[in-house]
């Protein structure tokens, strides 16, 4: 018998625990699972070996494909065919750095959900590692199920499969025969798309979190609230706030329309399509009415998610600006995204408002005088800080990398 094909897991989370799960259902392999710390894949190793990683919701199965589970890079990444990264997009460059001696030519790495600037921050720290050659990426714009633990290494539910999950390589010339191998690993359809450009500015979240956000806490001076008065984050959602999301995605949407003119035809970025488009193709089944953002927003499928906030006393609340709304959705989605129209020298209002908003919230520099020049915009994946500066730059970049991977035809790893 041959060597059995391996993916390894990166990530302990809701996602980590769903993957452990879904992929012992439709892989004929085995699953390694990579911890942050010892005394977690410990705990982990003990529950999952009696009685066992299970799942309930949608998906209802056990992690019976699951063989290693360390916080030892050494003993989960060598033998990988397939490594899936499952951290928020902050925790993406300590991963990144913690795999790289382990991963060969023939490895292919891949972020559920990316973020923007995934592939520049991988290329960057993996590099070639001395064997003449970079592996494969890609990313997921998002994860293909709604997850939540229910008990840490015993029990993670599944609320809802989505029908349909768009997915980035680079090269790009890799995505559709490794779509197809996830669309079988993960059960259900995932789509390639032309490359991670589309991804970056496509990105729904960036749009709606950072702007309802803004909607809901940009006139707050410091009150407090109750249980009773926080804001329902979706449910009160008003028409301006509607509008602000909307301002949001249209920024991006020419963004993505300057960049593919000045492709030439290289890069098709019909991914990038405006919020209201894409909330009616991806909740108009559950949503009320879908006439506008703000009635998308009001009368979709997470009616009773609460604004984040934080206890400051027994019953009383203020927002959480360290959320991942803000803290993941800013510097790794629409600074990413603005740092793309300054390359293309497109003018994003309504993205420049909020950042600079939310910076005096989280307490960073991405802005300053209307430009990412900010200290805290040095340490993020934007092209500018890879010495990318122009659109004919950045094409080449994307063609650079894809000449620098081998050729190879993706392993049929499907049951």
């Amino acid at each position: 018998m041959g060597r059995q094909p391996v993916v390894a897991i990166c990530g302990s989370g809701n996602a980590g625990h769903a993957l452990a799960v879904a992929l012992s259902q439709n892989f004929e392999g085995v699953v390694s699972w990579l911890i942050g710390s010892e005394e977690k894949a410990d705990l982990l190793r003990r529950r999952t070996s009696a009685p066992g990683l299970q799942s309930t919701g949608v998906i209802k199965g056990r992690a019976d494909r699951l063989r290693t589970i360390s916080s030892d890079p050494a003993e989960v990444i060598p033998d990988a065919d397939i490594v899936m990264i499952v951290v928020p997009a902050f925790g993406h460059a300590s991963v990144l750095n913690r795999i790289k001696p382990y991963v060969g030519p023939t490895t292919t790495i891949g972020c559920l959900p990316t973020r923007g600037g995934f592939e520049f921050e991988a290329s960057a720290l993996i590099s070639d590692q001395g064997f003449g050659a970079r592996p494969t990426l890609f990313g997921l714009q998002t994860l293909p199920w709604s997850t939540r633990v229910v008990t840490l290494g015993e029990t993670v539910n599944f609320g809802a499969v989505k029908a349909k999950v768009v997915m980035a390589a680079l090269p790009a010339a890799d995505g559709p025969e490794l779509a197809g191998q996830l669309s079988k690993l993960l059960r259900t359809t995932v789509v390639s798309t032309d490359g991670f450009v589309n991804l970056t500015l496509g990105n729904p979240g960036q749009y709606i979190h950072p702007g309802l956000m803004y909607g809901h806490f940009r006139a707050w001076n410091g009150e407090e609230y109750t249980e009773d008065t926080i804001p329902m984050f979706y449910a009160q959602a008003t028409d301006e706030m509607g509008q602000i999301v909307e301002q949001l995605s249209f920024d991006a949407t020419a963004v993505a329309q300057r960049i593919e003119e000045e492709s030439q035809g290289g890069l098709d970025l019909g991914d990038v399509v405006p919020v209201h488009e894409w909330l009616q193709s991806s909740y108009s089944r559950v949503t009320g009415d879908v006439t506008t953002v703000a009635t998308c927003l009001r009368t979709g499928p997470i009616q009773v998610r609460k604004a984040p906030v934080t206890e400051v006393s027994p019953g009383r609340f203020v927002p959480d600006f360290a959320y991942r709304y803000l803290r993941e959705d800013i510097p790794y989605g629409l600074v990413v995204t603005k740092a793309f129209g300054e390359i293309a020298d497109v003018p994003t209002p309504m993205i420049d408002e909020v950042i600079a908003w939310a910076q005096s919230k989280m307490k960073k520099i991405y802005l300053v005088d209307g430009r990412l020049e900010g200290s805290d915009a040095r340490d993020l994946p934007i092209p500018q800080n890879y010495d990318i500066f122009t659109l004919a730059e950045l094409f080449q970049w994307y063609d650079d990398y894809a000449a620098a991977v081998p050729r190879k035809s993706q392993a049929d790893l499907a049951s």
